[in-house]
């Protein structure tokens, strides 16, 4: 006998079950194909890690498009704006770029007159004819890679006192009875200090320039001749003073991989000195990173940066009141929002949230559903608007911007916030809040920090610098696969503080290199 068919109620109940289902599995999906279609152009994840697919999409700039300001010859880089038109340009310097080519001196070291082998008229020949300058072409070269020895004998002289006085080294020459120059010791350690060159390759490239061997072990003394030298002088200090008393900051901070020794070794220090819990480290209790610390002239209207570099064994906020830098100051901060920078905001005088990792998570918000999320580029394209407007005010030297154009881009920038936590407050998602949601509730929460660029001239809207400040050391970490100790990695911090911040006042590295081996470096200028 077969069996009755189902009745209605329960037809109705295993069609809402499977509706209940069928919107999990939507949810779900949704949550994959926005998390297959992440990369570095829309969240935070370093390039490294982009596959084959992203690279390909940034190559050939197949970002989603949408109407955008024309950017202004001076504008802000546009890396990490996902979702922004990038119109295609022709290869080498743009219109109304400056180039840095050479430029004539006007007294050169050599003058040397080429003469024409003969008439080319007649045959004849040219001694003695009157003749002019006909054109100058001015070639900077370097002298031929050659070492030449200098024997220094220090001499003795007997006074008629009867006291003996024999005469100290020359300055820059130390050990004997051979050593290198003061010359040959600042290349060395310019080449070693650079991010690009370990001390193995830099090794290598100087025995090869200069034809005479030259040991790891002479590369390595002359780092730690450099940094004992800028600590003696107390160098680093006297940086974290001048820049403790700017206006505006920018900082940041990247992994710095160390080798297995090192992270044990850091991981037991740093477990004597407080608790992993208290601390916040990961689980492994070992998370080295290098941060920096900047000042932003460069991106406001010009002017010479300070930057400085350091390294700690984690990313924790005991490490980074450790620096003593950013724990006593009180101008503007621009920075991404890392919760272990959140904590001084009560002490500063305003933060600027870095707009390129905004603009970031809004292309990844529109991305989970262009129509749903249209409110997430109605915020984007506000946020660049801004940035435009005030670009153009600083290239064309006025002192404020169009102000009535910035409360219409704020007014479409609440509007689209606010529509935003409409549209996702009920939106199910398979875990916690929708990523829509969350942020559009914290664009509002944090709007005025958001906006402050609007407001003050002298505060980019982006961390561009100090993400490209610390970009080297993630070449470097490529080059060299990791550091050996987190005490030569500070080494190497302290000298790119020097070298960076000096050649941005017009001293060059190699010069400032040797001013500092004879104990007259270059300094930072202080805050009046």
């Amino acid at each position: 006998m077969s069996e009755p068919p189902p009745s209605y109620a329960e037809l109705a109940a295993l069609v809402a079950e499977q509706a209940v289902l069928i919107e999990a599995l939507r949810v779900e999906l949704e949550a994959l194909r926005r998390q297959m279609g992440r990369d570095s152009s829309n969240s935070s994840q370093p390039p490294s890690t982009d596959g084959p697919a992203a690279k390909a999409k940034a190559k050939a700039g197949k970002h989603p498009a949408g109407p955008q300001p024309r950017p202004s010859p001076n504008e802000q880089p546009s890396a990490g704006e996902p979702g922004r038109d990038r119109p295609k340009r022709k290869q080498g310097g743009q219109p109304g770029h400056r180039g840095s080519g050479l430029a004539p001196v006007t007294t050169p070291d050599r003058r040397e007159p080429v003469e024409p082998p003969c008439c080319r008229g007649c045959g004849g020949g040219l001694a003695g004819a009157p003749g002019t300058v006909a054109s100058r072409v001015q070639v900077f070269d370097l002298p031929t890679f050659s070492m030449a020895v200098t024997e220094y004998q220090m001499m003795r002289r007997r006074c008629g006192c009867g006291h003996a006085t024999t005469a100290e080294r020359p300055a820059g020459v130390r050990g004997g009875p051979t050593c290198y120059g003061p010359n040959v010791t600042a290349a060395a350690t310019l080449l070693a200090s650079q991010d690009v060159l370990g001390i193995e390759r830099t090794t290598d490239l100087m025995s090869t320039l200069l034809g005479a061997v030259v040991s790891t072990g002479f590369i390595s003394s002359c780092l730690t001749r450099l940094d004992d030298a800028l600590t003696t002088a107390g160098f680093e200090e006297t940086l974290k003073t001048a820049l403790r008393a700017q206006d505006v900051l920018g900082t940041d901070e990247t992994p710095a991989p160390l080798t297995a020794t090192a992270a044990a070794a850091t991981t037991t220090s740093a477990a004597t000195t407080t608790s992993a819990a208290a601390a916040g480290s990961d689980a492994d209790g070992h998370n080295p990173h290098v941060y920096t610390v900047r000042t932003m002239r460069a991106y406001t209207g010009g002017g010479a940066d300070l930057v400085w570099y350091g390294a700690a064994g984690d990313r924790t906020k005991t490490s980074i009141n450790a620096f003593g830098i950013l724990d006593e100051f009180r101008g503007v901060l621009v920075r991404d929002d890392y919760g272990g920078y959140t904590s001084y905001d009560t002490d500063l005088t305003g933060v600027q949230q870095c707009l390129s990792h905004v603009l970031r998570y809004l292309d990844d918000a529109h991305a989970i559903n262009t129509d749903a999320q249209a409110w997430a580029r109605q915020v984007a394209d506000a946020l660049r608007a801004a940035i435009h407007e005030i670009n153009t005010t600083r290239a064309e030297d006025q002192a404020t911007p169009d102000a009535d154009l910035i409360t219409r881009l704020r007014r479409r920038y609440d509007n689209g916030v606010a529509v935003g936590i409409s549209t996702n407050l009920s939106r199910p998602w398979h875990k916690g809040n929708h990523p829509g949601l969350q942020l559009a509730r914290r664009l509002k929460r944090k709007a005025e920090q958001v906006w402050l660029f609007t407001t003050r001239l002298d505060v980019p809207p982006t961390n561009n610098g100090s993400e490209s400040a610390i970009r080297g050391f993630k070449l470097a970490a490529k080059v060299q696969g990791c550091w050996r100790t987190l005490a030569t990695l500070q080494r190497h911090c302290r000298i790119r503080s020097y070298l960076i911040s000096a050649r941005n006042h017009g001293r060059r590295p190699i010069d400032a290199i040797r001013d500092a081996l004879t104990a007259n470096p270059w300094m930072p200028p202080q805050t009046a």
